[in-house]
């Protein structure tokens, strides 16, 4: 079995603005080990926020190799990289991003019914996974419903619901206060450490990147070690 869950080598990014052509990613080197806790740390402008789109399969790269889950990624044919995302990477983001006309049951069905599973096996797998994150007892409600906190347990349950490779989380305690952002980190922390799942943290937060397994610095588009 791959122990690596995913490795990048020599990513290059760049954008042009107006005349001008700024390198965001200038070489990114990073391997993340099958059932790491991860967090990639650094101040705006550091180009994570580009770094978790490239991870995310979300942009194409210059340059550079990427492999997920010991699966080369290839950007020439979108509707497989479209299922390949969705098979392989969960997302967990700062504002949640629930549609807020649907309750949390089925928000966090979504991902499952781009994959054409039943309706009641979608219900029955997303029931278990809001169970998993402690919010079954919002199943019937909407965002608008509920708190902050309890609308991101909602979001990790979506990011779950397809038992994904790779769970990359983008300053997901951003918006909530201490405490929320605490219990939220401590549900990763137990996601990692009882299921084994791989987690990839992007972050601003030295206090947030402290509970990770390992921690990396991106700055000036180029990873250091913490």
């Amino acid at each position: 079995m791959n122990e690596q869950m995913l490795d990048i080598v020599d990513i290059r990014k760049s954008y042009r603005v107006g005349p001008t052509e700024v390198n965001v990613l200038k070489g990114i080197n990073l391997a993340v080990a099958r059932g790491e806790l991860l967090a990639i740390i650094g101040p705006s402008g550091s180009g994570k926020s580009t770094l978790m789109h490239m991870l995310g399969l979300l942009e194409k790269p210059d340059s550079g190799l990427y492999s997920i889950d010991g699966t080369r990624v290839t950007y020439d044919d979108d509707r497989a990289l479209s299922a390949l995302r969705n098979r392989k990477i969960g997302f967990v983001f700062q504002q949640y991003h629930l549609l807020p006309k649907l309750t949390a049951l089925e928000n966090v069905g979504v991902p499952l019914t781009y994959r054409g599973m039943a309706a009641d096996e979608i219900r029955k797998r997303s029931r278990t996974y809001l169970a998993k994150v402690d919010i079954e007892y919002r199943a019937d409600h909407r965002p608008n419903e509920m708190s902050g906190g309890q609308q991101q347990r909602v979001a990790i349950a979506r990011a779950l619901v397809g038992q994904p490779a790779i769970i990359l989380a983008d300053e997901p305690t951003g918006a909530l206060d201490q405490k929320t952002g605490e219990e939220i980190m401590e549900l990763f922390r137990r996601l990692n450490r009882e299921d084994g799942i791989t987690i990839v943290i992007i972050t601003h937060n030295p206090a947030l990147a402290c509970q990770c397994g390992r921690a990396v610095k991106i700055i000036d588009g180029m990873i250091y070690s913490a």
